[in-house]
């Protein structure tokens, strides 16, 4: 009896990894149903090695040899010679593959003194729904510029002899809102906060807050496993009259950490400007 249960529990395991194995496969942006524009690894298992393989794609589903030639373009290497028992290649699929209802990527196996064998996989490319918007939601914003917010200015300057008169321009805050949409996966975010203009800086992302020693430069902002859709940013800096700080947000990837598919396109580069804050001199 034991040995019988066993055997319906090991049973019931292989069916689970089976099912959850080609679920993966039938997802959205995975092999089976490629994003278009994005590029995705097809192995065939089981090979003696030192044989020869050669993959083609056809529209037909008994295409043996039937090579649609445009479509076949799409594979990376065609040719190759087996090897840890795989026969393995790459294909970027392009925008246009996202109108073929059905394509199927064969592989044909031969060898010296061996006979042909083939075997392919149905593959539906889809239209890459994937996408990723910054937007700049800094209060005052005007064509990504703004003035500078005296939140923490101390404006009193005299008497001198009482330190808690010491002059501080204070902060402005910039708001800006990452919004990724087409799933609900989670997803890995790598992005550049670059900065010219004096101004030192904090900044908060993902509910973490990093401060920045030093300004006029490049700081990249990596972050794995993000669980929501919308990701807040924002920037505190130290304002500095007579200066013009400028900010640019130049998004370097965004990858699906399901799919590891990654947008068409990555956002525009977003500027903000801090206007001028004047110079007052002295009191006297």
């Amino acid at each position: 009896m034991k040995k019988l249960l066993l055997s319906l529990l090991i049973c019931m395991g292989i069916t689970m990894i089976s099912t959850q194995t080609f679920a993966q496969l039938d997802a959205d942006g995975a092999k089976l149903k490629p994003f278009v524009g994005n590029t995705y690894t097809y192995t065939f298992n089981g090979i003696t090695d030192g044989l020869d393989y050669e993959f083609y794609i056809s529209t037909s589903n008994v295409g043996v040899g039937a090579v649609d030639a445009a479509r076949t373009a799409y594979i990376t290497s065609t040719t190759g010679t087996v090897s840890s028992n795989k026969a393995e290649t790459t294909i970027a699929w392009p925008a246009l593959a996202a109108t073929d209802v059905e394509v199927y990527l064969f592989v044909k196996i031969s060898g010296t003194g061996t006979c042909d064998n083939y075997n392919a996989v149905g593959i539906t490319p889809i239209a890459n729904a994937f996408n990723l918007a910054i937007a700049d939601n800094t209060p005052g914003t005007i064509s990504e510029e703004s003035c500078p917010t005296t939140t923490g200015l101390k404006a009193v300057v005299a008497p001198t002899s009482n330190p808690a008169y010491i002059y501080d321009a204070g902060t402005t805050t910039l708001t800006y809102e990452f919004t990724k949409s087409g799933n609900t996966n989670n997803w890995n975010l790598d992005f550049d906060i670059v900065q010219t203009g004096t101004g030192d800086y904090s900044y908060t992302f993902n509910g973490s807050t990093t401060p920045i020693a030093v300004d006029n430069g490049t700081t990249n902002v990596a972050v794995n496993g993000l669980t929501s859709n919308t990701q807040t940013l924002t920037i505190t800096v130290n304002n500095v009259p007579g200066q013009t700080p400028v900010f640019v947000l130049s998004t370097n990837s965004v990858v699906d950490a399901v799919t590891s598919v990654s947008p068409g396109t990555l956002p525009a580069d977003l500027i903000h400007t801090i206007k001028l804050m004047p110079v007052i001199g002295s009191f006297n």
